[in-house]
């Protein structure tokens, strides 16, 4: 079942090119029926495209991210609670890129950006534990641990070494929830600051509440500052797209997670 559940929300969630080619291949075959019939695959047609092209406006995407992301903001120092001991950065993806001449190991935007949070939020506290979780992931050609990774970055940061912890076994959210929770209690990390995207924090903080943790939400950016602001509100973007098929991904997550009895 779960690897049913990975393959469905890499391929076929609404806004991705394989959901959209399984879904536009009835509709085609109904138009060669007869008339009655064809009438079904024009509309099918024809409401497949509408909701591409919803999909595609930054106004639909902004706002299916909102959805997920609330009202979160970045944490500050003055809204830290005492006595947080740990920072938990959560893996967003990431990949190993190889030849002849060497192997070099890049982390996602998502990744990046949670790690530059983490960061910034070490820098508040006097000496937590930092702890980086993220596994393998070969089929996007991800074969080093991304918290390895991220660890090296954080030490590229300032960061101290010797206060950074790895987990490197998880493949997913509840993975990591599992995987955490004897490293942050043998810590006596409770509560710990959470770090991860604005979109993905309602998914990992229900599951880490589950494993009877106390994470405290400490959302980092959704996008790099680097990047390009979407255009026109109404008009289709690639990148509009991109963000509207990772919240579509994060809401049957959110579902199946509920199912499995993991939130």
């Amino acid at each position: 079942m779960d690897s049913f559940a990975e393959w469905f929300k890499d391929w076929l969630i609404p806004g991705s090119v394989t959901f959209l080619m399984v879904a536009i291949t009835p509709g085609i075959l109904l138009l060669f029926c007869r008339e009655r019939v064809a009438r079904w695959g024009r509309r099918w047609l024809t409401g497949l495209t509408i909701l591409y092209w919803i999909l595609s406006t930054p106004l639909a995407a902004s706002g299916l991210e909102r959805l997920l992301a609330g009202d979160l903001q970045p944490l500050s120092l003055q809204t830290i609670p005492e006595g947080v001991r740990a920072v938990v950065i959560l893996g967003g993806g990431g990949g190993t890129y190889e030849s002849e001449a060497g192997r070099i190991e890049v982390l996602s935007e998502a990744s990046s950006l949670r790690v530059l949070e983490g960061a910034r939020l070490l820098e508040m506290l006097d000496r937590p534990w930092v702890i980086v979780s993220g596994g393998v992931n070969p089929e996007v050609g991800l074969t080093v641990p991304e918290s390895e990774t991220m660890r090296a970055t954080l030490i590229s940061l300032g960061v101290p070494e010797e206060r950074i912890l790895v987990e490197a076994g998880s493949a997913n959210t509840h993975d990591q929830a599992i995987r955490l929770k004897p490293m942050l209690q043998e810590a006596g990390a409770a509560p710990f600051l959470l770090v991860t995207s604005p979109s993905h924090m309602r998914r990992a903080y229900l599951t880490f509440v589950q494993e009877d943790l106390q994470p405290i939400p400490a959302p980092s950016s959704e996008r790099t500052a680097t990047r390009e602001p979407f255009g026109f509100a109404i008009l289709p973007q690639p990148e509009a797209l991109e963000a509207s098929r990772n919240v579509m991904r994060e809401i049957f997550g959110l579902l199946y997670y509920a199912l499995r009895g993991w939130i």
